[in-house]
């Protein structure tokens, strides 16, 4: 498919988020279960639950824009999706495993968090207005604050001693 202006690439790169967000629900909600740590496994809990209501305010953009709401693939997503997987059947060690999930979550979170720039972006260039731009500031606040937390969790006592326990001397 051929885009031709600026809209047709924000509607893309939205139903591209749209679909991020439905598949992550699902993703959180493995992590939450698989983590042997309680304070990771609260966190993606409690994101998921977010994530839910980012799905809801892509939705309602995308009825803003009068359009019903679609889903697009995105490689990004599915790429490390691929190696979260992939990284998960190859360790045993659960504190291990525990870093994967960190690092898989970080890394989502940043490329969330540049998405939503970037659909804000578009969105002031085409002035699309509040009903637009809002839920998608609201979700990139969101991942901005899970980035936080998982920042914070990297850097707390009790995964501090798995890194040192991890790391070769």
């Amino acid at each position: 498919m051929a885009m031709n202006d600026l809209h047709e690439l924000f509607v893309h790169k939205l139903a591209q988020q749209y679909y991020v967000e439905q598949e992550l629900v699902e993703t959180l909600d493995e992590m939450a279960r698989h983590t042997t740590n309680d304070r990771m496994s609260q966190g993606f809990a409690d994101h998921r639950d977010e994530t839910r209501t980012q799905v809801q305010r892509l939705e309602d953009v995308f009825a803003a824009l009068d359009r019903p709401a679609e889903a697009r693939e995105s490689a990004v997503l599915d790429g490390l999706e691929a190696e979260r997987s992939e990284l998960e059947s190859e360790i045993e060690d659960d504190e291990l495993l525990n870093m994967v999930y960190l690092n898989a979550g970080m890394m989502t979170e940043r490329i969330e968090m540049t998405a939503y720039e970037g659909l804000t972006t578009i969105a002031e260039q085409l002035e699309l207005g509040n009903d637009v731009q809002t839920p998608l500031e609201s979700n990139y606040d969101e991942e901005k604050s899970a980035y936080r937390e998982l920042e914070t969790m990297a850097a707390a006592k009790d995964l501090k001693s798995l890194w040192d326990r991890l790391t070769p001397s």
